[in-house]
């Protein structure tokens, strides 16, 4: 939570409370730090931030990452799985 202070303090926002409603799940109270910021203001802030950090390059550089990481395991996974089925198809006598 305190990354997400951060970042709304520099949009000039502030959380001021957090608690967890059972049914809703958490519930943030967000209120402008600059004095004549209306509704709207406050939510295009948080939209702008959420979109900024969503498209931020450390988060493409890790999205990439992580989907090569993927890739190379599905790879290792399958040519496993191939060496596993040409080996018990050698394994097994053939009745000609």
């Amino acid at each position: 939570m305190k990354s997400l202070n951060a970042q709304l303090r520099k949009k000039g926002l502030e959380m001021v409370e957090e608690y967890v409603d059972p049914e809703f799940g958490p519930v943030y109270n967000i209120h402008a730090v600059k004095a004549n910021l209306s509704n709207n203001d406050v939510a295009y802030r948080l939209y702008y931030a959420g979109e900024v950090t969503k498209w931020s390059a450390s988060r493409r550089k890790a999205i990439e990452k992580a989907s090569n990481r993927i890739k190379a395991a599905k790879a290792k996974a399958d040519r496993e799985l191939e060496r596993s089925q040409t080996e018990s198809t050698r394994s097994t006598p053939s009745t000609s």
